[in-house]
């Protein structure tokens, strides 16, 4: 996974940017698929703004959020993209173990229209 990390208007520390590369990588256990990931920190009136977009392999996630403290912007983005993240794989995850269920019509036992299901 490529992580690109922009800061605007603010420098980020060595450490603060291990941090986030540390932190982002933990999302690849949800997906292999994810192909990059783009963080952009900036400060606007001593309030830290943190956005974190994730492009991966038919899907698009964004998180933004804000704090008067740096870690506590990026970890609130964070949270919320890997919020996000779990609620795309459940997603992913309960639409491919879907089986089409057979149409009962009135007057018909659940049992015939199963038989004719399975024989077609």
């Amino acid at each position: 996974m490529r992580i690109e990390i922009t800061a605007r208007s603010l420098d980020l520390t060595d450490s603060m940017r291990t941090h986030i590369e540390k932190r982002l990588l933990k999302l690849k256990r949800y997906f292999s698929s994810v192909l990059e990931c783009h963080v952009v920190a900036q400060v606007e009136r001593f309030i830290y703004k943190f956005e974190i977009t994730l492009h991966g392999n038919g899907f698009d996630l964004f998180a933004e959020a804000r704090s008067e403290d740096l870690h506590t912007a990026f970890e609130s983005a964070a949270d919320k993209m890997e919020r996000q993240v779990r609620k795309h794989k459940e997603k992913v995850r309960d639409h491919r173990g879907r089986k089409p269920e057979p149409q009962v019509a009135e007057g018909e036992e659940p049992d015939e229209v199963a038989e004719e299901y399975e024989g077609a």
